[in-house]
């Protein structure tokens, strides 16, 4: 029997699968798509005459609302981003150690010195003397 316990051995090698087939596989992932592309023709159709032909636009509209409009919200965005930041006095150099505060996310609102003026809640030995989630210990 083999490790599987279905009685199929399966060889591990290192050797590459046969070109032949792994290039008949990817001749068989193009297919789809060059018959989907192929088959796809030229639509015929007239627009409707009551449309009005619109009117010329010039590059530099066109440069200034496809290309600068998106530069200037990208530029703002990153703005935004990064002024929390700039404002701050402290800066962290490589090599340096940290002298910022410690923070937990997801802790006690009091902060780190609730944790450490809380008192434990006693061990009763009144329930089971096993570990939980079905642990026998």
């Amino acid at each position: 029997m083999d490790q599987t316990g279905l009685g199929i051995l399966v060889p591990v090698t290192n050797r590459p699968s046969n070109p032949r087939v792994r290039r008949a596989a990817r001749v068989l992932a193009l297919v789809p798509a060059l018959l989907v592309t192929s088959a796809t023709g030229v639509a015929f159709a007239e627009p409707p005459a009551t449309w009005e032909n619109t009117p010329p636009v010039s590059g530099l509209h066109v440069v200034l609302l496809l290309v600068m409009v998106p530069l200037a919200l990208l530029a703002l965005i990153t703005l935004l981003v990064c002024l929390p930041s700039m404002s701050k006095g402290e800066t962290y150099h490589p090599g340096q150690p940290w002298r910022g505060e410690s923070e937990w996310f997801g802790g006690p609102r009091t902060g780190l010195e609730a944790v450490d003026s809380a008192v434990p809640p006693a061990l009763t030995t009144s329930g089971p003397t096993r570990g939980g989630a079905s642990g026998r210990w």
